[in-house]
C-alpha cells in the first residue's frame, strides 16, 4: 500500500503515480492556481478555502483510482491535513473546508 497526499507546496511536482489524464490536467490546473496565492501570501480566506475544496475534491477522485492506497490531503496556506484517513478517519467538513454544493469529485 503506497499513501498519497495531495499537497499544494510551492513548486512541487504534483502527484505523477499512473493517474489518469484527466486527473493529471485537474492536478496541473489546480497547482497553478495554489502557486499564485502562494506567491502572494494567501491573503484571501475565501480563495484558500476554495483552492482546499478542490485538492480535497482531487484527493477523493485519487482515493477512487488508487482505493487501495492512503490518500492525504494538506493545506499549505493553513498548515494543517485536511485530510488523513490515518489521522481523521476522513474529510475535515465545517468550519474547516465548506462544501458549495460540489459534487464529490467535482
Amino acid at each position: 500500500m503506497r499513501y498519497l497526499t495531495v499537497d499544494g507546496y510551492f513548486d512541487g511536482t504534483g502527484i505523477r503515480v499512473g493517474i489518469s489524464p484527466d486527473l493529471s490536467k485537474r492536478i496541473d490546473v489546480w497547482l497553478e492556481q495554489y502557486w499564485k496565492e502562494f506567491i502572494k501570501g494567501f491573503p484571501d480566506r475565501d480563495k484558500v478555502v476554495e483552492l482546499d475544496e478542490e485538492g480535497i475534491r482531487i484527493a477523493r477522485r485519487l482515493k477512487k483510482e488508487f482505493p487501495e492506497d492512503k490518500i492525504g490531503y494538506f493545506s499549505d496556506a493553513r498548515m494543517v491535513a485536511l485530510y488523513d484517513e490515518k489521522v481523521h478517519g476522513g474529510f475535515r467538513s465545517g468550519n474547516d473546508c465548506r462544501s458549495k454544493g460540489k459534487s464529490e469529485d467535482g
